[in-house]
């Protein structure tokens, strides 16, 4: 048990860094090249300039909780980011009625990295086990 744990616990580090550092990396080219004619459909509540930039912050967040919770410092940062990453995805993705999936295929993508999501969102909780003594 203690190893399902601790491989938790490493998958949410590493997928909230993977995360940030994706997201990061896609607003900032969009912001470099200043593109005018993006749609992130997916981040629910914003919309234009404002959603690149949450994407933006969100991405920065990610890497940092990610960062820090390696190290063991402030680790409920990335209890906090998993759960905002997971809860931003299931209501972008599926209950958002402004996104659509272009087919079965993306979809299925998006139900298993919002799964992988959720998990990472458990496995950050993972850092707080007490040790057991035997």
């Amino acid at each position: 048990m203690k190893f399902l744990a601790i491989l938790l616990r490493y998958f949410s580090i590493a997928f909230s860094l993977l995360s940030g550092l994706f997201m990061t990396g896609v607003a900032l080219v969009l912001l470099i090249s200043g593109a005018t004619n993006f749609r992130l459909e997916m981040v629910p509540f914003w919309k234009g300039n404002a959603a690149l930039y949450a994407v933006l912050v969100l991405g920065l967040c990610g890497i940092l909780s990610a960062v820090l919770a390696f190290l063991k410092k402030l680790r409920v940062l990335l209890v906090v980011f998993s759960i905002v990453l997971a809860g931003f995805m299931i209501y972008g993705f599926f209950v958002s009625p402004v996104y659509r999936f272009s087919g079965a295929a993306e979809a299925k993508s998006m139900a298993w990295l919002t799964f992988g999501a959720v998990g990472a969102f458990f496995g950050s909780l993972m850092q707080f086990e007490k040790p057991r003594r035997g």
